[in-house]
């Protein structure tokens, strides 16, 4: 029983070496290809408040969503296309 258990620890080891190498590898060939990683500045932040779509009650991010202001107030939507319904269905 404890040679097999010896056995399971060993495989786990050397497993996680060879994931290691092969990651590490893979690494300095992207590198070494120009296929290096893009600098996380230039992906669109999603995270923050989010706001409800008044058209569809999507939830979207405060600040990937469209905007328009109504009445001194931000009203947030998920697309254009639902700010447009939002102005033609609006009744004051």
């Amino acid at each position: 029983m404890i040679r097999v258990v010896l056995y399971l620890f060993l495989a786990i080891i050397i497993i996680s070496i060879i994931r290691s190498v092969i990651g590490a590898a893979a690494r300095a060939i992207g590198g070494f290809l120009g296929q290096a990683e893009r600098p996380r500045s230039a992906e669109p932040r999603l995270a923050g408040e989010l706001k409800r779509d008044p058209v569809c009650g999507t939830y979207v991010s405060a600040a990937t969503s469209v905007k328009r202001t109504v009445g001194g107030e931000v009203i947030h939507f998920c697309s254009e296309e639902c700010s447009r319904k939002y102005g033609n269905t609006r009744h004051d």
